[in-house]
């Protein structure tokens, strides 16, 4: 599939569990980027392994920004405005 640039950013506050909305939010994005399944598994799980690492017990400010583009998918996590994972799934 052929995709047109596109930024989608997702802010996560408070206490509440957020792995399985932002689960479903980042399956969905992988998906119409058109990663296959396994990858979509993969970058789902390394997503939420970055941020639980990253929260410190207090509320969270947690920010992830999916940017997709002819080709390419990226992935950026900030946490309290500090940059702590970025990756980028070449497409096929």
């Amino acid at each position: 599939m052929s995709v047109s640039e596109f930024l989608f950013a997702v802010r996560l506050t408070g206490g509440e569990p957020f792995e399985k909305v932002l689960g479903d939010v980042a399956t969905n994005v992988f998906r119409h980027v058109g990663c296959t399944a396994s990858v979509v598994t993969q970058l789902v799980e390394q997503l939420n392994a970055v941020i639980t690492s990253n929260l410190d017990g207090g509320e969270p400010d947690v920010r992830v920004q999916f940017r997709g583009s002819p080709g390419s998918c990226e992935v950026i996590v900030l946490v309290a405005n500090r940059e702590v994972w970025r990756t980028t799934h070449l497409l096929p």
